[in-house]
């Protein structure tokens, strides 16, 4: 089976990049551990023997990114993922219309045709993770591919310290933009009411 996971590279500086146990709400990981990068027990959790895995890596050209992403590639490693299954998508750190596009559109490419995906947009500014988002929303309408996961990490901070995680799986909002589209092609004409009753029984 193909699986293809995709995550942003982190912006922080050198030695700002810290490594957590992302604590899971209203979901589960079985196989968590403390990580720098919320897709890597994602990748533990949903990798089984004779996959074939890809790990797509968004990474702004700036100056701290190359550390993260070679912090990256080691936490890869230790998952027994080379650097060949890597494919590295290098944007600008510009967030004009035609540089988002040009992304967009690479995140498409670079996704292979029967693939199972599962995303991270914890990073990244937000420009990259809406892009990411919609790249999810599309890719099924263009390819034989489906979306299995999209995921958030976070971390908050009192007084400049840890004082929490959360680790949160936002597939349902994909999924719903489906039922909508579905909703919509039977010509269902309150889908406000319709999708109430989905989501409040």
């Amino acid at each position: 089976m193909r699986k293809v996971y995709i995550t942003n590279i982190p912006l922080q500086g050198r030695g700002e990049l810290l490594k957590v146990l992302y604590r899971p709400r209203g979901t589960e990981l079985k196989h968590n551990r403390e990580t720098s990068f919320p897709i890597i027990p994602v990748i533990q959790e949903h990798r089984e023997e004779g996959d074939e895995t890809t790990v797509l890596a968004v990474r702004s050209n700036n100056k701290d990114t190359p550390d993260n992403y070679a912090a990256f590639l080691e936490e890869l490693a230790a998952l027994g993922i080379g650097g060949d299954q890597v494919e590295e998508i290098s944007v600008e750190e510009n967030q004009s219309e035609s540089v988002s596009l040009a992304l967009m559109m690479k995140i498409l490419e670079e996704i292979p045709d029967d693939s199972i995906i599962y995303a991270d947009i914890s990073f990244g500014t937000k420009p990259m993770s809406a892009i990411l988002l919609y790249a999810m929303s599309f890719v099924e309408k263009m390819k034989n591919c489906e979306v299995d996961g999209i995921y958030y990490g976070e971390i908050q901070r009192r007084d400049g310290k840890v004082a929490d995680t959360g680790f949160y799986d936002l597939t349902m909002f994909k999924l719903l933009g489906n039922v909508i589209d579905q909703m919509k092609n039977l010509g269902i004409s309150d889908m406000q009411a319709a999708l109430n009753k989905l989501i409040r029984p």
